[in-house]
């Protein structure tokens, strides 16, 4: 492992950039190169040390031999994979929990908007119609929250304020406080059928790729609702588009897909009572200039040997 100064720091991608110019002062000074294009990023990476960015067009990373940090700007790591030529001595880091408050409350907002039938009254709305859509209750009704990360248990918190009796699946056995139970991926099934309302946030590995798939989703309790806030990929979308318009579910909420933007010919548009957002649970103001200063000290970190925060393990995926 090299310690040492890094005089110089890379950004990839326009949030990347737009982060370290939100807040320069946390970097002490160093020079920062702005790489917008994957040409621009290409010609520099022989001299990068640390980068900040996301989906970086790089196929062999073995050409960056003075590489220390990679830095992605979000929880994901899919991006970056399969990472090749990624030396074992290149210390990887997400923004991991730096958005998970956000996330679980644009989370619980769209199970409460489901819950209450408000897309199917703003279409009413719409066409003028006077039509009532009766709401379902929340308090008293199971959650169950697949990731008991810093989203999920976000999630299990404000789904416990609202009275709901929170379930949580993780890949490891064990309690979380946040819980009122937690169980192995293993029972995710069994779980899932005894869910009225069931919140994705687990990070896309192949373990994770179409969890939540067409024979789960028949086992699912009538009126179930499906919100997920994760990647598109732990989510048959065909499938669920199939029974979101048979009525053998109550709604879906989506915040991700496994194409972004999605396509206009996926079934999803116009899905009862299901809403669609592109990608923008994790988003808050303040986000730009904490990632910048979590950057900053891990790039510190990097400088003085020292754990960086949120480290990543690439061949786990997380």
């Amino acid at each position: 492992m090299r310690v040492g100064g890094i005089e110089r720091v890379h950004c990839y991608g326009g949030f990347a950039i737009d982060a370290l110019a939100a807040a320069k002062d946390a970097l002490g000074g160093r020079e920062v190169v702005a790489c917008r294009t994957a040409p621009e990023f290409a010609a520099e990476l022989h001299r990068v040390e640390a980068v900040l960015g996301f989906d970086m067009p790089v196929e062999d990373w073995s050409v960056a031999g003075r590489l220390r940090l990679v830095h992605l700007i979000g929880s994901g790591v899919d991006s970056l994979l399969p990472a090749k030529g990624l030396s074992p001595d290149v210390r990887v880091a997400n923004a991991r929990g730096l958005s998970a408050p956000a996330m679980a409350e644009f989370a619980i907002a769209t199970l409460l908007a489901l819950a209450k039938r408000v897309p199917d009254a703003l279409a009413s709305q719409r066409a003028r119609e006077w039509r009532r859509h009766p709401p379902m209750p929340v308090s008293g009704t199971t959650l169950l929250v697949v990731g008991a990360g810093p989203v999920g248990r976000e999630v299990a918190k404000r789904g416990r304020a609202l009275g709901m009796r929170v379930i949580g699946v993780r890949r490891t056995t064990g309690p979380v406080a946040e819980f009122d139970e937690t169980h192995g991926a293993d029972r995710f099934a069994e779980l899932a059928a005894r869910a009225d309302a069931i919140v994705m946030a687990v990070p896309a590995t192949a373990r994770t790729r179409r969890l939540l798939d067409a024979a789960v989703l028949d086992g699912c309790r009538p009126g179930c609702l499906i919100v997920n806030v994760s990647r598109g990929e732990v989510v048959d979308e065909d499938a669920l588009a199939v029974r979101l318009r048979a009525g053998s579910l109550g709604g879906a909420a989506l915040d991700v897909f496994e194409s972004e933007p999605l396509p206009v010919t996926s079934p999803l548009w116009g899905a009862p009572n299901t809403i669609l957002t592109p990608h923008v649970s994790w988003r808050s103001p303040d986000y730009p200039a904490r990632l910048a200063h979590l950057f900053a000290e891990n790039v510190r970190r990097v400088e003085s040997g020292e754990p960086v925060v949120n480290p990543v393990d690439p061949a786990q995926g997380y």
